[in-house]
């Protein structure tokens, strides 16, 4: 639930003596993450947010996805609690606003499986149309 992504706002982990890529960076510049500026009754999951750069929704940009084989939704059981405790003593997250976040992740994270689910049952019948016809390498005349 970022919506500051765009193609500058990605970071990489090097390693400090080689610069050698490691890989993505998990967490990213997410101060605009988790409803941030909605009151706590407009903290909704299925609430519109416009994303970037690749979508203008999440449910558009989630059907951007190919492969969700890497992804352990077990893993995601209790998400919601351990976000919680992160901001258990903070002084700008009242229970209120704490308890409508891990609402809204709870069920951004059942969108997520029943998107997996649904791509993994979908068929694909390979649409012909507007395929070539002959296989002729293009010779740059006519």
């Amino acid at each position: 639930m970022n919506k500051d992504r765009h193609l500058n706002n990605f970071g990489v982990v090097c390693r400090a003596d080689t610069l050698l890529y490691q890989g993505a960076a998990p967490i990213y510049d997410s101060g605009t993450s988790l409803w941030f500026d909605r009151p706590a009754r407009l903290i909704l999951a299925r609430g519109r947010v416009i994303c970037k750069p690749f979508k203008s929704s999440h449910e558009a940009r989630i059907k951007l996805v190919t492969d969700f084989d890497w992804l352990k939704f077990s893993v995601l059981a209790g998400i919601e609690e351990e976000r919680r405790e992160i901001v258990r003593d903070s002084l700008f997250v009242d229970e209120v606003r704490s308890d409508a976040v891990c609402t809204a992740i709870m069920e951004r994270c059942r969108l997520l499986e029943n998107a997996a689910l649904a791509f993994c049952k979908q068929v694909f019948i390979e649409n012909m149309e507007g395929d070539v016809k002959e296989n002729i390498a293009y010779s740059g005349q006519g």
